[in-house]
């Protein structure tokens, strides 16, 4: 298995904003809308859509697993439309710590980037996770991600609380043996 090193920031947000980011003018109808019990092909498209690129693997897991994690009571899942077509999607995890929400993934879709619509739906991934009533907000990061995360998580009021390099598996490593499966 390959294995690529990554530095990871944690960073949090211990109050919410005041007001949400505009939807700009140019893009079209936006809607933001929790997506309940989402069948798990749409999921693993959202997924892979966004995170082939950056090497994410922790979804990749069988249905039964995967199911168990994203219909958990505690587990949300946002999407994101332009014009009814999906160009993004954020998960809330709320069992994290007490008083604490986490945004586990966040990800615009490769052809919706560019477009301002990142900043509409941190916007919004914020507000969703500060609804629940924790005293902090978390994200992640890392390397690996798209070159504009760590930016745009502070530009909306994210500060860095810590700073960890790990190794994490390349993507090509985790799908070959998925591809072997029945």
């Amino acid at each position: 298995m390959r294995l690529i090193r990554t530095r990871v920031t944690s960073l949090e947000m211990k109050s919410r904003p005041n007001a949400l980011v505009p939807v700009p003018t140019n893009v079209g109808a936006v809607a933001v809308f929790e997506a309940k019990k989402m069948a798990l092909a749409e999921y693993r498209t959202l997924y892979r859509r966004v995170g082939s690129a950056h090497h994410w693997t922790s979804r990749l897991m069988s249905d039964e697993r995967l199911r168990r994690e994203i219909h958990d009571r505690d587990t949300r899942i946002f999407v994101m439309s332009v014009e009814g077509r999906r160009a993004g999607w954020f998960e809330l995890d709320i069992r994290r710590q007490v008083d604490e929400v986490r945004i586990v993934h966040f990800g615009i879709l490769p052809e919706f980037r560019g477009l301002g619509l990142a900043h509409v739906m941190l916007s919004r991934a914020i507000f969703a996770a500060f609804s629940t009533g924790p005293k902090r907000v978390t994200i992640e990061t890392n390397t690996l991600d798209h070159p504009a995360a760590l930016a745009l998580y502070q530009k909306h009021g994210f500060r860095p609380y810590a700073i960890r390099d790990v190794e994490t598996p390349a993507i090509e490593s985790v799908l070959e043996p998925l591809r072997a499966l029945p």
